[in-house]
């Protein structure tokens, strides 16, 4: 792919770069470019050529449940890091960065006595990708402890916020307006005791353990439940044993999940979600959703 180098000064922008190296999935097309953003000026500064040169880009956090086709993506990928890693406790509320991983963000909550974020102990994300796509389990929602988002708007190279009334929030749907980058967000100060927060990081974290496929590659649940049903039964119910076979196959531990081999061909990853969808739509007439998000070409 000949590309051209952007030639931005204290950027370390890499070309041609393969997703699969910081994909859970292990498994991925190549992005033009990709690029970590420190703070707020180095923001200002590559959107300023992004924009002059008309080049697509796609923020990303943890990459844990996102897949890149095989084509790869024909932009930019962008991680914050630095600045938007930061955790404050406000006088009646905590700012939280964008970047900060949920398990690092339940954590300081229990050191620092304050509940309603041990669910949070078992996600693969980050507070970002929450507030995308109000990432939620085990009966938590995101959006419920959100007061207000501070974004990056690509198109007037301003920072906004907004508050949380004036969002749609829905069942893994957050705020996903176009041409913004999620910066952080203030989130509701509750305190609680340690020794119950414990408690319940480890209850949710067991319930993980016990339910959910380990150490392999996987981008966690792969399809949005229905209204008042449950994927998992709805994919068990429809398919055969040797959807639990192969370089690519459902999780034995949890049928909403998959296991895939390194370095996968996307193509294939695509196909065999593909294929899960049809039976279940064959099965009950229900059409699954996706909450792995898959892009490119």
């Amino acid at each position: 792919m000949n590309l051209e180098k952007l030639e931005i000064k204290n950027f370390n922008i890499k070309i041609d770069y393969p997703t699969s190296i910081i994909s859970w999935l292990k498994s991925g097309g190549n992005c033009n470019y990709f690029c970590y953003i420190k703070n707020e000026k180095d923001l200002f500064d590559i959107f300023s050529i992004l924009t002059n040169k008309n080049i697509p880009h796609l923020a990303i956090g943890n990459f844990s449940n996102t897949l890149i086709r095989a084509n790869g993506f024909d932009g930019m990928l962008i991680k914050l890091s630095g600045e938007f890693s930061k955790i404050e406790i406000l006088k009646n509320s905590i700012y939280v960065g964008s970047s900060v991983l949920d398990n690092k963000f339940s954590i300081f909550c229990y050191e620092n006595s304050i509940s309603g974020y041990e669910y949070l102990y078992t996600i693969p994300g980050t507070i970002g990708g929450n507030i995308y796509m109000n990432a939620g389990c085990y009966g938590y929602e995101f959006m419920k402890c959100v007061k207000n988002i501070i974004f990056f708007d690509t198109l007037t190279l301003t920072k906004k916020s907004i508050s949380i009334d004036k969002i749609d929030f829905t069942y893994r749907k957050g705020l996903q307006m176009d041409n913004i980058i999620i910066l952080g967000a203030e989130l509701i100060y509750n305190q609680g005791e340690k020794k119950i927060i414990k408690s319940k990081m480890k209850d949710f974290n067991n319930q993980r353990l016990l339910t959910q496929p380990q150490k392999v590659n996987c981008c966690g649940s792969i399809f949005k439940n229905p209204k008042k049903l449950s994927a998992w039964s709805l994919i068990q119910s429809s398919i055969d044993d040797s959807f639990y076979k192969g370089d690519i196959k459902l999780s034995k531990k949890h049928s909403n999940f998959f296991e895939n081999a390194p370095n996968l061909n996307p193509v294939i990853i695509e196909s065999f979600l593909n294929k899960v969808e049809k039976k279940v739509f064959e099965k009950h007439n229900i059409k699954l959703e996706k909450e792995l998000m898959i892009i490119g070409g």
